[in-house]
């Protein structure tokens, strides 16, 4: 019970709570402890997020791609980490994506209702719940507002660090490069000279049909040099 409590204070969610008001909760609010094997599917995109989950072990891949399913974004996430919270209530209650575990992991889920009561009976998980999505919406929002030029390198930059976590590690854009050239609205030369500079910078590597990125905390100096807001 105690490495569970350890694990869960790292959660921006959990933040105030006390031990002995988590070993309470836990003992009266029906929390799902669950245990996933590798590339078993958590959830999937469309799926209702009826449910908050919470990795609490191991790592998970969350794979996105647009509507047309030429471009695919794909990340591994690492514990602690919550899974779309931002789309357990409002317009689109659906995953944004699909997830997969990577190796055997451990997770917790409570329910939407249940976590309404519990948010009803205990205000600073209502608290924490609207820092976490007013930080997400935030940094969208000042992430926009820093591009300067509004070149690729700053678009690139934006559109992975809004659709990426923090501590994302393996992050890969699968596409054709005519794909990507045309979903940016740019020539195949602007893009293939974005890229080569960027490699050259270490930040990225690709080849015809992927790019890799190599170093996340890069994409964040392009935009705007020791900016905070993009920390999430």
């Amino acid at each position: 019970m105690e490495s569970i409590y350890q694990t869960l204070m790292q959660l921006p969610l959990f933040q105030g709570v006390s031990r002995a008001k988590l070993l309470e909760l836990i003992e009266k609010i029906r929390f799902h402890f669950l245990k996933y094997e590798d590339g078993e599917k958590i959830a999937s995109r469309s799926d209702a997020c009826t449910h908050l989950k919470f990795l609490l072990s191991g790592s998970i891949r969350c794979e996105m791609n647009t509507y047309d399913g030429k471009v695919k974004l794909s990340q591994i996430l690492h514990a602690p980490d919550i899974i779309a919270p931002d789309h357990l209530f409002g317009r689109s209650t659906t995953y944004p994506a699909n997830y997969y575990a990577v190796g055997q992991i451990g997770m917790m889920q409570i329910d939407k209702s249940t976590f309404m009561t519990l948010m009803q009976d205990e205000p600073i998980f209502m608290i924490n719940l609207l820092n976490i999505l007013s930080r997400r919406s935030q940094k969208n929002k000042e992430c926009l507002m820093s591009m300067g030029t509004g070149d690729l390198r700053e678009r690139l930059a934006h559109w992975i660090l809004i659709l990426t976590s923090r501590n994302a590690t393996n992050i890969r854009i699968n596409a054709r490069q005519r794909d990507l050239y045309s979903y940016f609205g740019v020539q195949r030369t602007a893009l293939l000279n974005t890229l080569a500079e960027m490699k050259q910078e270490k930040i990225i590597d690709y080849t015809v049909n992927e790019v890799s990125i190599l170093d996340r905390s890069a994409l964040r100096d392009i935009l705007l040099e020791d900016i905070e807001f993009i920390k999430e």
